[in-house]
């Protein structure tokens, strides 16, 4: 039995723990987190035999093989540094750190001490993305010229509307590219398998001063904040492969709640993804009717079914992306600690280091308001 640890129990947190109860062989024996009486029902109610406000009282503890990392931005850094260095495995949900620096050096620990690593890009793990990748990589696509996309949200619309996200502290540069735009550039790059190598920025806060809540206050109660990261953003990008695209963020878009489209065109045929219809694949030809497949274990190639859990016309949901992702990982632990080599592509620290870089080369580019390229 393996075992783990969750440090910080927020939303996403918490998406960890219910996930984790799906993956065999896996127990969580301990949360971590400042709210501890809070920690304690949560404990109770998923059968958690440790709770603790301080991670480093697990730096040691034999129990504990894997960590996840479910803590605000800022936090990333010192607490994946200092469980690598203590040994243990880690599941981070991204961005992996603050600076290339930060994310430089977790990745040559993770390898340096021959850790297991993933950072949680768990939209590539719905089927129909899955399959657009696979549809690439056979070429059903032909050289692929174009990529377009965005991701728009609307949590951020109102200057009432507050998150820690809003400041560099805790967020680090960037808010909307670090936040949602490395979840886009990482699809992009998953689905086309090529890399990103040079942008061109331009980014706005489109609300420079919000109403932050004051801290034990009465409903109602701020004081006036001012914004220095960005909400919007709209990027030209090259890649590796030849091909170029553009992609849009912002978290200001009314309506949208998690409209994440990825657009993929080639010289033969043309794929189009969306979060908000996340079950179908659509395919465009030039000469023939344009297709919509439907995630399935029966329709899809025989590398990507896997991940369609359900009979075809049961559509999964964003949990069983993460759990996707999840069961790769410790399928993928399993095979390490078993002295064999992991068989399981996943987003790994080498990976969040790279898209650090990205981030940097964009904040770069609007800054000095040129293309940029990515080291």
């Amino acid at each position: 039995m393996i075992g783990v640890a969750i440090v910080g129990l927020g939303y996403i947190g918490k998406v960890h723990l219910q996930t984790l109860l799906r993956i065999p062989g896996v127990k969580v024996k301990a949360l971590v987190g400042r709210r501890v009486e809070r920690l304690r029902e949560l404990a109770e109610t998923y059968g958690v035999p440790k709770v603790t406000d301080d991670y480093t009282e697990l730096l040691a503890d034999p129990e504990i093989q894997v960590v996840h990392n479910c803590t605000p931005n800022h936090l990333h850094y010192p607490i994946n540094r200092a469980f690598l260095q203590a040994g243990k495995h880690i599941l981070s949900e991204k961005p992996l750190a603050t600076t290339s620096q930060e994310t430089a050096e977790l990745a040559r620990l993770a390898e340096q001490n021959s850790l297991l690593t993933g950072i949680n890009f768990c939209y590539r793990y719905y089927p129909a993305v899955q399959e657009a990748a696979a549809q690439v990589r056979n070429g059903a696509l032909g050289k692929v010229h174009t990529v377009i996309g965005s991701y728009l949200q609307d949590w951020l619309l109102y200057d009432t509307d507050y998150d820690w996200r809003l400041e560099k502290d805790a967020a680090g540069s960037s808010n909307v590219i670090g936040d949602i735009g490395s979840h886009w550039f990482h699809l992009a790059q998953f689905v086309t398998g090529s890399r990103i190598t040079e942008v061109m920025a331009d980014l706005k806060t489109t609300l420079p001063v919000r109403k932050k809540p004051c801290a034990g206050g009465e409903e109602g109660q701020y004081t006036e904040y001012e914004v220095e990261v960005e909400d919007y953003g709209s990027i030209l990008v090259h890649f590796d492969s030849g091909a170029s695209g553009v992609f849009t963020v912002s978290q200001l878009c009314a309506g949208r709640k998690c409209w994440i489209d990825l657009q993929v065109y080639g010289f033969k045929a043309g794929l189009a993804w969306n979060h908000e219809r996340s079950t179908q694949l659509w395919i465009g030809h030039r000469s023939q009717a344009n297709q919509f497949l439907m995630e399935s274990p029966q329709l899809q190639l025989p590398e990507t079914k896997r991940y369609a859990l359900l009979p075809t016309g049961h559509p999964i949901g964003y949990h069983d992306a993460v759990y996707n992702m999840f069961r790769d990982f410790y399928l993928n632990l399993g095979l390490k600690l078993d002295g064999r080599e992991p068989t399981h592509p996943l987003p790994d620290f080498a990976e969040g280091h790279r898209e650090l870089l990205i981030t940097e080369a964009i904040l770069q580019s609007h800054q000095e308001k040129r293309w940029v390229e990515v080291p």
